[in-house]
């Protein structure tokens, strides 16, 4: 059986503990998947809607060299293949990373084209005319050389630096991907001139951590919808204090956003119309546990389904 995207785009961010894992059903039935981990609870997932042994991943980018964000993505690639691999570039700056550098020697046996980002790329998946404002396409923001240089230069580099910024854009339909990006590399999305524009849907920078969620940055892209992907019990503890804090104030607005956990919420699907219209689910279920694509919860406006202030008070200092 096919997946089908019943002519809709679709946006899955799935709860993975602290990590990502974005699958993208595009309204031709492409499947691009953006970071991935836990497989084998990815694999039950694509099953579920659809996906067999016959169908191949459209196209893999993975933001950033960090293992909560491409550990799955090998067993998926012997799995099912793919047509296509997007990477954050390497430099001579990042020290050897054998899981990262193994996905790279698999897609090279397996002769699968890869990229290496550096800059601006624009993908359109649906094979739709490049100016065709109806089609869906989708912008990666990756560091530039200069500003690998320029970070290395004041000793402030690491690798959250090299994460890719993906945009999804259809219609009037916008949704930022941020990946693990820090305060620096919002400062280049903007240089950029791509905070010009407010989005509708934003998967909130490296787990809702000071770092990379800023309320002056969030606030500025105006998103209707907030998904902060990770686990508060984890090791690295994130969303951290200022983090929630600034999910709190932010839920807080006169407009009533969606600010979710899925840690709180489980996994989260966004599916979207051709007029724009969007509708978010929630699957309600734990990082560990397997999706159930027929339980879901809709999730409305003026809902706190994370309880924010609750979590921004257990994060104080005792």
């Amino acid at each position: 059986m096919a997946v089908n995207s019943n002519g809709k785009l679709i946006i899955y961010c799935l709860n993975v503990g602290q990590g990502d894992t974005t699958i993208i059903i595009t309204p031709n039935n492409r499947v691009i998947i953006i970071d991935a981990v836990k497989a084998k609870k990815v694999v039950n997932f694509l099953e579920q809607i659809g996906f067999d042994d016959q169908q191949t991943i459209d196209h893999f980018i993975i933001s950033h060299p960090h293992t909560d964000h491409y550990r799955a993505v090998a067993p998926l690639i012997n799995k099912y293949g793919t047509n296509e691999i997007t990477f954050s570039s390497l430099r001579r700056y990042t020290k050897n990373i054998p899981g990262y550098v193994g996905i790279i020697n698999t897609a090279a046996e397996k002769k699968v084209p890869m990229n290496f980002l550096s800059g601006y790329n624009q993908l359109h998946p649906d094979d739709s005319p490049f100016l065709d404002p109806k089609t869906v396409r989708l912008e990666l923001l990756g560091p530039s050389n200069q500003f690998i240089e320029n970070l290395h230069s004041s000793g402030t580099l690491e690798i959250n630096h090299y994460s890719i910024i993906a945009r999804l854009v259809w219609g009037k339909f916008r949704m930022v991907i941020a990946g693990d990006a820090q305060m620096e590399n919002w400062a280049h999305f903007d240089r950029e001139k791509m905070l010009e524009e407010t989005c509708t849907v934003l998967r909130s920078a490296h787990h809702g951590s000071a770092n990379g969620t800023q309320f002056e940055r969030i606030d500025r892209l105006n998103p209707r919808v907030v998904i902060v992907s990770s686990d508060p019990t984890g090791k690295d503890e994130l969303p951290d204090l200022i983090g929630c804090a600034t999910m709190l104030r932010y839920h807080k607005k006169s407009s009533d956003p969606i600010v979710a956990l899925t840690h709180y919420t489980g996994s989260i699907k966004i599916e979207v119309n051709n007029k724009g219209s969007r509708k978010v689910f929630s699957y309600g279920e734990t990082a560990k546990a397997n999706i159930n694509i027929n339980q879901f919860t809709e999730l409305k406006r003026s809902t706190d389904p994370t309880k924010w202030k609750d979590l921004s008070l257990s994060k104080l200092p005792t």
